[in-house]
């Protein structure tokens, strides 16, 4: 270009790397049970394709040819990579497209080294930071998606519920002993008196 058309030669940028990033979606199989397993399985098959609410998912997110997802261990990062749709630990389902990332390779693995430090295996939460909460900070970082809300509603949902009942259980708490102090203060009143 440079030589048929010097004056623009320098206004002429290649295109950024562009890579498509893709959710990858698994059952949760990995107990020792079969019929445990069977049991997610059918459950998920109705819920989420006869209800379309959901079901018990893991979830992870390929870019540039690797799958990358989050689960416990006791020491290091959580955040790991194996081959697209082939995590051994769960039975693979379905993947859906998150768009298209215009970050360069090198890019995507400064992202990837900064979430394994920020997401430790230890710190892992079956309700409030697991896999699925990974992939959805991943995709934003990659600039894609959102995560469907189906992926994991049953976790969100758990985990508002427990929520709910911790803080009415704290807020019983507070009245039993606010009711207690008023019956001292009243007892002694009536001695008093």
């Amino acid at each position: 270009l440079s030589r048929l058309f010097p004056a623009v030669s320098g206004l002429y940028r290649a295109p950024a790397a562009m890579s498509l990033v893709t959710l990858h979606v698994y059952d949760i199989t990995n107990t020792s049970y079969e019929t445990a397993n069977a049991a997610i399985q059918g459950l998920n098959r109705f819920t989420k394709d006869t209800l379309g609410a959901g079901g018990i998912f893991h979830g992870a997110v390929e870019v540039n040819g690797d799958e990358w997802s989050y689960g416990y261990c006791d020491r290091g990062t959580g955040a790991y990579c194996c081959r697209p749709r082939g995590n051994t630990g769960y039975t693979y389902r379905e993947s859906i497209p998150l768009g298209v990332t215009s970050l360069s390779p090198a890019r995507v693995r400064s992202i990837v080294a900064v979430l394994q430090v920020q997401w430790p295996g230890d710190s892992y939460d079956l309700l409030a930071r697991n896999c699925n909460h990974f992939c959805e900070t991943f995709s934003e970082m990659l600039g894609v998606g959102p995560v469907p809300a189906w992926v994991n509603r049953f976790a969100t949902n758990a985990d508002a519920t427990v929520a709910a009942v911790t803080y009415a259980r704290d807020q019983m708490r507070v009245v039993g002993e606010e009711i207690g102090l008023a019956a001292t203060a009243a007892t002694n009143w009536l001695i008093s008196g």
